[in-house]
């Protein structure tokens, strides 16, 4: 048996601080959070740490997606 086949996923807390303007902003965040992992664990994919940490890593790699993120964030 390799380590993956030993190893499952189990639900971990994750804490950091995010900027808004008050605790209902953050609030909506948490929520949408939430709601973008459930849907994805609906359809059938993991929202692990793991792949979480490699795209929030590589979102300037790819021009599209670079471009997006800033303009959405402008």
């Amino acid at each position: 048996m390799n380590e993956k086949e030993t190893r499952q996923l189990q639900p971990h807390r994750l804490s950091f601080e995010l900027y808004a303007y008050d605790e209902q902003e953050v609030e909506e965040a948490r929520m949408a959070i939430i709601a973008f992992i459930g849907l994805h664990a609906r359809q059938g994919r993991a929202v692990t740490a793991k792949k979480v940490a490699q795209a929030v890593a590589r979102w300037d790699q790819n021009p599209i997606v670079k471009n997006q993120i800033i303009n959405y964030f402008k």
